[in-house]
């Protein structure tokens, strides 16, 4: 492909980056919060909301602006770099030193998820629930082969990073990125193979076929969607390393980085809309409005 091919490409895919992880995607789950305010608002269905609906916006007021600062520096980086006239390689590696800082507000968001499950945990369990039989396992929801590979591919991937920054320091930046998601990845599949606590009801609401379906897509998630990303990053350190010469572009390694995490993050607020729309948020309804319904 011809090096002016080649950068105008990444520019657009850049382009695509900046507007899918800072601007489409933060704005578009925005709207499905709230949507889901306007739709259950807290009179009405007061055991949805185990944080008050005051913080839970004050705090994701705060991402927001968060997320236009680094999309508005990341576009500035892209503009730059094209008037200065980056080749591909380096283009690439500025749009991966702006895909590392646009992910960070996503991050804050996750904690305030993990104070609303922590508080839903809280909540004591309604006095007429459905009880679950038996004891559930990993491989009721991902099979034992996807588990095998989800494992070994991040075990794998993190062991790359530290040799790929052993043999070739300048790596430093790709295994530092590779390793914190593969570390955090192989953490959280260890705590799910190791203990019970994730198969607890995080919300003790929540109705059996749609505390399945969580469970089923988070389970695939973790592990299928570890065994590929693990496998991508051994790849891409032992590349970066140079213990893998092919006739390769390093530029492509950043595009498909950048193309995993806009789809991820696309999937990841399309999967939002979904359980807004198929979720049963009746048991959420306060009793008094659950005799007054039809």
């Amino acid at each position: 492909m011809a090096p002016d091919v080649q950068i105008v490409l990444i520019a657009v895919l850049f382009g695509s980056q900046v507007f899918v992880l800072s601007f489409f995607t933060p704005r578009r789950s925005r709207q499905y919060y709230a949507l889901m305010f306007a739709r259950y608002p807290p009179q009405e269905y007061p055991r949805l909301y185990p944080v008050p609906r005051e913080k839970m916006e004050r705090r994701l007021a705060l991402v927001m602006p968060l997320h236009i600062a680094i999309g508005g520096i990341s576009a500035i980086t892209l503009f730059v770099g094209i008037i200065h006239g980056a080749d591909s390689v380096e283009l690439a590696r500025r749009m991966f030193t702006c895909l590392f800082f646009q992910i960070l507000p996503a991050y804050l968001t996750m904690f305030l998820m993990i104070r609303v499950a922590k508080a839903f945990r809280a909540i004591p369990p309604p006095s007429v629930r459905s009880v679950e039989l038996r004891p559930w396992r990993a491989v009721d929801f991902v099979s034992p082969l996807w588990i095998g590979l989800g494992l070994a591919a991040q075990v794998i991937a993190v062991t790359c990073a530290v040799v790929a920054y052993l043999h070739r320091r300048e790596a430093l930046l790709m295994a530092v990125f590779c390793s914190l998601i593969s570390g955090a990845f192989l953490l959280r599949m260890l705590y799910v193979l190791v203990g019970g606590a994730p198969f607890k009801r995080a919300d003790p609401f929540m109705s059996p076929a749609d505390t399945f379906r969580v469970r089923q897509r988070r389970f695939r998630a973790l592990f299928r969607g570890g065994a590929g990303l693990g496998a991508f990053y051994t790849f891409a350190l032992l590349y970066q390393a140079q213990l893998v010469r092919l006739d390769f572009n390093s530029a492509y390694l950043f595009v498909g980085l950048s193309v995993v995490f806009q789809l991820t993050w696309l999937a990841v607020v399309s999967a939002q809309g979904r359980d807004l729309e198929t979720r049963d948020f009746s048991v959420y309804r306060a009793d008094n409005a659950r005799k007054a319904a039809p």
